[in-house]
Formats: structure tokens, sequence, C-alpha cells
């Protein structure tokens, strides 16, 4: 199954962030520290198929995150409430794949977080027949 951390101080948002990943079949954690989800990536054997990372943290904040989970090859979408052109190309630069600014419709979220893992490969929807592998 796919599992997604969310990194989100905000109790409350994480929670509902859970929920409509939960709707759409997904499986999540919560993480409210930036410098904690650096060690959650860093040591999950299998590690995350998706990150949705806010970048105001404690801890770290979510650029600094972004920077030092980079090795892991886990697809990052931003989700935060910092929504100036110069924050959404600094953190596309640097290496996020999506970035979505709060408030957002959960039915948009869950668009999203599909077309990163179908762009990823990490998609739930795999087709299999013999040696042939569609994602």
């Amino acid at each position: 199954m796919i599992t997604i951390l969310i990194v989100e101080d905000d109790e409350n948002i994480a929670r509902m962030i859970s929920t409509v990943l939960s709707i759409g079949g997904y499986r999540s954690e919560i993480c409210a520290d930036g410098a904690l989800a650096v060690e959650k990536i860093n040591q999950k054997v299998h590690g995350y198929d998706l990150v949705l990372l806010d970048i105001m943290l404690p801890g770290l904040d979510g650029f600094s995150v972004i920077q030092r989970i980079q090795s892991r090859e886990v697809p990052v979408i931003f989700l935060t409430a910092m929504q100036n052109v110069s924050d959404k190309v600094k953190g596309l630069r640097l290496g996020a794949e999506d970035y979505i600014v709060k408030p957002f419709e959960a039915v948009e979220l869950l668009a999203r977080v599909d077309v990163v893992l179908r762009r990823s490969h990490r998609s739930q929807e795999v087709v299999a027949y013999g040696n042939i592998t569609v994602y």
C-alpha cells in the first residue's frame, strides 16, 4: 500500500490531510517537526512513496528538509500557506514535484497526489501480464 508522510505542525490540518488521503485509499503517517521528518525519512527501510511537506515547521523548515532528503529520491509536494512566487520557485527548484497553497480543496490534493505518484511510478495501479508490467 502507498504510504505518504505528512509533515505538518498544525495538528488539525494534519488530521484533515490524513483523512482525505485515507478516503483516496492511501496510508499516511504524520510528523510535526522538520528535523524529526528527516530522521523518519532516512531511517525508514522501504521508504515513503510521497512526502507532503509544509515549509514553516519547528526544527527545520521545509526547504531545509527537502535538501536533506534528496538522496532518498522520494517525491515531495509542498503544502504550505507561503504563496509568494519566489517561494514557489524556490520549492520547485529544490526538487519538489508540486507546490500547493493552503487553503486547498480535498479533491485537488488527491488529484495532485495521484499525478505525482503516477509520474514517479509509485501508483497503486499496476497491470501485469507475464513478464510485462504497466504502471
